[in-house]
């Protein structure tokens, strides 16, 4: 254990099925779900919720799936981590550089405060490290993972040794998106209908344009425009070192909060009929497992 992880409290563990979740108190607001799977946890899967979502809140029953999914073997090999920050107060940067900085106690290999539970391990193996990184994110959450994809990108470029041990952790990953907010947000649907009544012009924009985020989430902000120009660049260069920026992204359909347009370098995109831009990421179970399988195979093919 690392002199940061012993001296920060020790987290707060609540039951589940296939999993414990230890809420930790550094960094705050993360939640970290570890499996008990009797085999070789594979993976991590890193989850970042959107504007004014939560942390585990915005994902509903994505740790539930033993009672929709029992027999699917990828939940199973895999660790949750749920990344949580204030979206009214934090800026796109602020949680990106919080994810870069601090994923490496948790990938490659697996967070070891958590692999404990009442003083017993929680699986059989609690150091073997991960043979796979995926990154979640829903909305505003997929602009913070593509602005720390292209810092941890630059990094990479930038680094004329290229030695293993200052490879970017975030690299490794593959990058699915629900209905991410790239370009921006869009005056339609409900928001639409609030921005031309009084209520909205007076009260609700006025709250909202305090938060920096939703500022760099206008159509054409510089912070957009910039993020979306170097993840082209750094993708354009063929690296296959760099597959994590060329993100799947699956669409509310009808999404009447963000503009649904992806970049050019980006997988192509697909949509899920019926679903709204909040309800899109939430399975429900066996009703509605498409966020599962675009999580576990970027495509509900």
């Amino acid at each position: 254990m690392t002199t940061a992880q012993s001296e920060q409290k020790a987290p707060v563990i609540v039951g589940h099925f296939s999993h414990t979740s230890c809420w930790l108190d550094e960094p705050d607001g993360w939640a970290f779900f570890v499996s008990h799977y009797d085999g070789q946890v594979k993976r991590l899967i890193v989850f970042v919720h959107g504007f004014r979502g939560g942390s585990v809140g915005t994902w509903t029953d994505f740790p539930f799936i033993d009672a929709a999914l029992p027999e699917n073997l990828w939940w199973y090999e895999s660790d949750y981590l749920f990344v949580g920050y204030n979206s009214t107060k934090d800026t796109i940067n602020g949680v990106a550089d919080r994810i870069t900085r601090d994923m490496a106690r948790f990938y490659p290999v697996p967070f070891a405060p958590a692999m404990e539970i009442c003083g017993l391990p929680a699986r059989d193996d609690t150091t073997t490290p991960y043979e796979e990184l995926v990154l979640v994110g829903h909305s505003l959450g997929g602009v913070i993972l593509r602005r720390a994809l292209c810092d941890a990108a630059q990094k990479w470029i930038a680094d004329s040794d290229r030695q293993k041990d200052t490879w970017p952790a975030l690299l490794d990953a593959t990058t699915r998106l629900f209905s991410p907010a790239s370009a921006g947000f869009r005056p339609a649907g409900w928001l639409g209908l609030l921005r031309e009544t009084v209520l909205w012009a007076r009260a609700i924009e006025l709250f909202l344009r305090r938060a920096p985020a939703y500022t760099d989430l206008q159509p054409g902000s510089l912070v957009l425009t910039a993020i979306q120009r170097r993840t082209e660049e750094f993708a354009k260069r063929g690296d296959p070192d760099l597959n994590a920026l060329r993100a799947h992204i699956l669409w509310a359909s009808p999404d009447y909060v963000v503009i649904d347009e992806r970049y050019e370098t980006d997988h192509v995109s697909q949509s899920c009929d019926n679903t709204s831009h909040i309800s899109v990421c939430k399975p429900r179970d066996a009703e509605f497992v498409a966020p599962w399988v675009f999580v576990e195979n970027g495509s509900v093919d």
